[in-house]
């Protein structure tokens, strides 16, 4: 039987309205807005990897710009949508989540589809910054409680790590970042170099912005000599660049 077969689940992407139930300040750096979904019908999140696209209102509401958030939790019973905002210094999705109230609504679509990992690795190594943590923690909540996890986690505040409280089980190394991209990657990879991989096979994911994604993903393709089928990589962001991010492997 063949190891570690990846599957891809087409999902769709009507789009529906969302309405604001509530809002709450988890760390300094991450806000969490749950909302209730109009005619939730076929909506579906299988995997912490998927996205949904939120379009928000600019130019006092006369048209939206369309941004990418992994939803955080999905309550199909209730109807219910959790999506934590990383609360960047500034850009629409920030400031909407920041002046949202109670009622308010927005259109969403998505997610598109899901490529599933296999449950079968020996060990999960999870790289990303704090655009990263909601599809961080949706994947340690999902890995079974003898699960072998590590997750290197770059952030601007070291008062992030409360995010991810519930995960004690995980080895968990937090960095601070810089304002530089190319000190972030060196950080992160000073971290995955000095971090010793369990035997077996494991399953490496990473998201970040672009630079930092692309760069730890070449490393541990080409120093670590991980498998390359074996690693999945997102650009979240792109540093000045609006509405950037890409899949790089």
């Amino acid at each position: 039987m063949e190891k570690h077969v990846f599957t891809r689940v087409r999902i769709d992407t009507e789009r529906r309205t969302i309405h604001l139930l509530a809002k709450h300040q988890v760390t300094p750096g991450m806000l969490r807005l749950q909302f209730l979904c109009e005619n939730p019908g076929t909506f579906q999140s299988p995997y912490p990897d998927d996205h949904v696209k939120v379009f928000l209102p600019v130019d006092g509401g006369t048209s939206t710009i369309a941004r990418d958030f992994t939803p955080r939790a999905w309550d199909a019973q209730a109807g219910t949508l959790t999506i934590d905002f990383a609360l960047h210094p500034q850009g629409p999705a920030v400031d909407w989540a920041r002046d949202a109230r109670v009622g308010d609504s927005l259109q969403m679509g998505g997610p598109r589809g899901s490529t599933v990992a296999p449950s079968d690795f020996d060990w999960t190594l999870l790289i990303g910054d704090s655009t990263a943590l909601p599809s961080i923690a949706r994947r340690l909540d999902a890995l079974p409680r003898n699960a072998t996890a590590h997750v290197i986690a770059i952030v601007p505040d070291i008062r992030e790590e409360s995010y991810l409280a519930a995960h004690e089980t995980a080895g968990i190394t937090w960095l601070l970042s810089s304002t530089d991209s190319a000190v972030n990657l060196h950080r992160v990879i000073m971290a995955l170099a000095g971090t010793r991989l369990p035997s077996g096979d494991g399953f490496i994911w990473i998201a970040a912005e672009e630079s930092i994604a692309g760069g730890v993903y070449r490393y541990a393709q080409e120093t670590l000599a991980h498998p390359k089928e074996w690693i999945k990589a997102a650009a979240y962001w792109s540093a000045g660049i609006a509405d950037g991010g890409a899949r790089i492997a």
